[in-house]
């Protein structure tokens, strides 16, 4: 079992809230507090942050597993983030996910690649086109807690978001979902019981810096020669797979 798998996974859904008609007052108080949020941090021009990512089973709650460490970084709708020995660059046009380990660099055009990742891509599917869904929030004087809970049949037990009320930074999502979530695709259907896990993202170390560093420079990683894309030092021994065919 691979924490990072998570990454990958059904945890994290691309695309921006939209906030459905006719919801529930405390899902639709919760989704509006979580579309505020989301729309802050796309305004960001600069932002970086550290992210942690830990895992328990839910009947041992205090017994962390397995964890992952990673930084990120906000351009407005572009991301720059590493993860163990993945990294992440979104650009405007085209999107690159650099495999170290296996020395690999996959294109693929637009974000989409990179929203599965990204630890702020907040819920959509899961959450806004699901009627199985319930929204609260809970504070205290220094932290709002948004939660949303999900009918028995869904992919997830419980999401909940955790936002520093001076800030307004999310400082911690929780999400309560099926063991088997956390396993390869190929064995998922393989896993046996209906245990479910904790997983905990940890975001800290909030700072604003320049985001015109050599990092975005997509022109560092490759070359465009004809149709052919060409990994260049010190990526010349990585082999390229496009994602998208038109590229």
């Amino acid at each position: 079992m691979q924490l990072q798998k998570i990454l990958l996974g059904i945890i994290f859904t691309g695309g921006l809230l939209k906030t459905p008609a006719q919801q529930p007052s405390g899902k639709q108080q919760a989704v509006a507090q979580l579309q505020t949020i989301t729309e802050r941090y796309r305004n960001f021009k600069g932002l970086h942050f550290s992210v942690r990512y830990r895992y328990a089973e839910e009947t041992k709650p205090s017994v962390w597993l397995d964890s992952l460490k990673g930084d990120f970084a906000i351009y407005g709708d572009q991301y720059h983030y590493s993860l163990d020995s993945t990294e992440f660059i979104s650009g405007k046009e085209l999107s690159v996910i650099l495999f170290k380990q296996d020395q690999l660099m996959y294109l693929a055009k637009g974000t989409s690649a990179l929203q599965q990742g990204n630890p702020i891509a907040l819920l959509d599917s899961l959450l806004l086109k699901n009627n199985d869904v319930d929204g609260r929030m809970q504070e205290t004087k220094d932290e709002r807690t948004i939660i949303f809970s999900f009918h028995p049949g869904q992919k997830a037990k419980r999401v909940e978001y955790v936002v520093d009320k001076t800030t307004g930074y999310i400082t911690k999502m929780i999400s309560v979902v099926p063991a088997r979530e956390l396993y390869d695709p190929s064995v998922q259907q393989k896993v046996e019981g209906d245990a479910y896990a904790i997983v905990e993202t940890s975001f800290t170390d909030f700072r604003q810096e320049d985001p015109t560093g050599k990092g975005w420079d997509l022109s560092r990683l490759f070359k465009k020669e004809g149709k052919e894309y060409i990994p260049l030092p010190p990526y010349d021994a990585y082999k390229i797979v496009l994602g998208s065919p038109d590229l």
